[in-house]
């Protein structure tokens, strides 16, 4: 593009498309830190939090910490969490007052029952010395892979005993789940699913995942089998049963939404003893309960946090800024970039896209003025990924004038019947900034404040024309003309 010619401006539609997951807003991740770790932010637009935590893998075992308020206004938190490579996963838990609590429990990336560290803690029940150490439930878990729902339930003691005999008591004890929206499990038409670890022959109940309609045996329907372990060291049960059984059931799908799939989650352990035929059934303990999302929360550290599209200069009349556009996945943000040329300047980017824009644009202030003058000037982006942790681009090389110095010395000549112009070349803008010009533009005119017309253009400071072409008289001008952007 000329010097002095009106610069075409390049639009680009911006996506401002995001994670989120219920009521945590624009889920992101930074680049990684010296300290191998990122930071996640999220907005959660609600009152009332008294418990905001990420979870995430620490090499043998489930960590937390805290999501810390860092915009009032935005209701912007964030924290920092381990990384790691490939795809990694990572949960979230937070309570609203009195309200059940909401967990997104860490994904089970591995084969078969995980170690009872690689479940996702739900909550703790307060002990009870009054009931037999198997009866009395610590705390219960959850995960699950792409394919399973896995369950976990840890009690003070004891194992995890089916039987104190061929004619009982009989211990039953399952992790449950149901519509979130269900306050009361027992209330006509609820229905709920549990994974059941038992054993009465009498009965023929055996482990398995069992859908309940009501409160009495009749009304318990064993529907798939589970899998199970118990892991002695932490007096910890762990099932697991196929979601595609739960999610082709027509009750489970009246409530779940696969947009935002929750689900509430309970814990309880039964005691049966059996009056002559009749079976008594006592609720020997249950969980505080929870409201589980299933949703999968990971980063993909193997693909590239962003790619930078384009580096270009943008030169109007009265305004001269570079642009940078930067793709990104929805899930991840940068701190910062600033462009850098290869004589030390520096100059600050910024953007006006949300965070969570899978495109930004970043541009630096009018640099009009300020820009140094010069051929194939270098600059290259740099990126702030972590913090203190840069990233940066090759080189782009623009050239950029403001104004062009007249040519001057002008010597005309006739030879042959050919018209020889020669005039001293272009060498400095009119700041006095070394540069080379693209080409000349020959012009001529009859009068001298007449109307030029173009005669040609010459990529030297020299231009020949035959003789018989011109007026007897007339008048030449030489334009230098330079390129940029």
């Amino acid at each position: 593009m000329k010097h002095f010619c009106t610069i075409l401006f390049l639009s680009i539609l911006c996506s401002t498309s995001a994670l989120s997951i219920d009521a945590w807003q624009n889920i992101r991740f930074s680049g990684i830190g010296a300290d191998s770790k990122v930071n996640m932010r999220t907005e959660i637009n609600q009152n009332n939090i008294t418990q905001n935590k990420i979870l995430y893998q620490n090499g043998t075992g489930i960590s937390e910490t805290d999501l810390t308020l860092f915009n009032a206004t935005t209701r912007s938190y964030q924290a920092q969490v381990n990384a790691g490579t490939g795809r990694v996963y990572y949960g979230l838990r937070k309570s609203i007052g009195s309200e059940l609590p909401e967990i997104l429990p860490v994904r089970y990336s591995g084969t078969g029952l995980p170690a009872p560290a690689l479940l996702t803690k739900v909550s703790d029940s307060p002990v009870d010395n009054d009931i037999p150490n198997h009866c009395d439930i610590i705390s219960d878990y959850v995960t699950l892979t792409d394919t399973k729902l896995i369950v976990g339930l840890k009690t003070r003691g004891g194992g995890f005993p089916t039987s104190g005999g061929f004619l009982g008591p009989f211990y039953s004890y399952m992790v449950g789940v149901a519509d979130p929206a269900l306050d009361d499990p027992y209330a006509p038409g609820a229905v709920a699913w549990a994974l059941h670890y038992v054993n009465i022959s009498l009965l023929s109940y055996t482990a398995g995942l069992y859908k309940i309609t009501g409160t009495s045996t009749s009304d318990i329907t064993r529907i798939a089998s589970i899998q199970s372990s118990i892991d002695t060291a932490t007096n910890t049960l762990v099932m697991s049963c196929d979601l595609s059984v739960l999610l082709s059931d027509p009750d489970f799908q009246a409530f779940y939404n696969p947009d935002n799939p929750r689900v509430g989650f309970l814990s309880l352990i039964n005691k049966m003893a059996l009056s002559g035929l009749t079976p008594v059934v006592t609720q020997m303990d249950y969980s505080s309960g929870a409201r589980i999302n299933l949703s999968p929360l990971y980063v993909d550290y193997d693909q590239p946090l962003y790619t930078l599209n384009s580096l270009q200069m943008n030169n109007s009349a009265s305004n001269m800024h570079f642009e940078a556009v930067l793709n990104k996945p929805e899930n991840r943000y940068i701190l910062g970039m600033s462009l850098h040329s290869t004589d030390g300047r520096n100059f600050n980017m910024t953007s006006i896209d949300p965070e969570t824009a899978t495109t930004r644009i970043y541009r630096t202030s009018n640099l009009k003025v300020s820009f140094p003058e010069g051929d194939n000037q270098g600059l290259k982006a740099r990126t702030e990924v972590a913090t203190g942790v840069y990233e940066e681009s090759p080189y782009y090389y623009f050239n950029y004038v403001r104004k062009l110095s007249d040519p001057e010395q002008l010597d005309i000549q006739v030879v042959d019947d050919m018209l020889l112009l020669d005039w001293d070349a272009v060498t400095h803008s009119f700041a006095g900034a070394p540069i080379t010009v693209d080409y000349y533009i020959i012009e001529y005119s009859d009068v001298p404040n007449g109307t030029y017309q173009t005669l040609g253009q010459s990529p030297t400071n020299s231009f020949s024309l035959p003789l018989d072409t011109l007026e007897n008289t007339g008048f030449f001008r030489i334009k230098a003309v330079k390129n940029v952007p």
